[in-house]
């Protein structure tokens, strides 16, 4: 082996060895998770199964980071902070736990195997921290109700909620956009008891 190639050898070990200890002395991002709304029975329209499909959403929320929006529509993520699942898949959970806990009759999602009426498809649109709007948590959430039999949507609507914000602490910022959520799930909820 020439000395050329020892020397580069050894410098890309260097490199490697300083990379690993840098990853490895970095602290790991705190996990925050997101809790569902729900109270007092709710009052349905008829009986027909309601199934919850996982939200689709854009790449930017799809994952466990939170999402910052820059003045100029510039995308970050609030440093250092997860949540415990990807957006979707918590947010499918939060909002049939929010169905269950006001006693929702006839509730489930794809996998339980049920015979489905109605899908409630939903699109998660925003979940952010609006920091060129003075840092407000918004949350939109589109729902379409879907009758399977017909395989025709039947009632489509865009819900939003608004909460004052802060990014520092983040875990005052992660509340205020559960804030948001459990009222936009609520809301879906009511009006789904009301139209399915």
């Amino acid at each position: 082996m020439n000395n050329t190639r020892r020397t580069f050898m050894v410098a890309s070990a260097s490199a490697l060895a300083l990379a690993l200890t840098g990853c490895l002395g970095a602290s790991p991002p705190l996990t925050f998770d997101l809790g569902s709304s729900g109270g007092g029975r709710v009052r349905r329209r008829s009986s027909r199964v309601v199934v919850i499909t996982l939200p689709k959403t854009v790449q930017t929320y799809d994952s466990q980071r939170v999402v910052v929006r820059e003045p100029g529509n510039i995308l970050s993520y609030l440093p250092d902070a997860q949540l415990s699942d990807t957006l979707p898949r918590l947010v499918q959970t939060r909002m049939l736990q929010t169905f269950e806990a006001s006693n929702f009759p006839n509730i489930g999602r794809p996998d339980d195997q049920l015979r489905v009426d109605v899908t409630l498809a939903t699109e998660l649109r925003a979940f952010e921290i609006d920091a060129g709007s003075g840092n407000v948590a918004t949350v939109t959430i589109n729902a379409k109700l879907v009758d399977e039999r017909r395989g025709a949507i039947f009632a489509s609507r865009t819900f939003t909620a608004k909460t004052p914000a802060v990014l520092d602490p983040t875990a005052a910022a992660i509340a205020a956009l559960d804030t948001s959520l459990k009222d936009v799930m609520g809301q879906i909820m009511q009006w789904t008891a009301q139209t399915a």
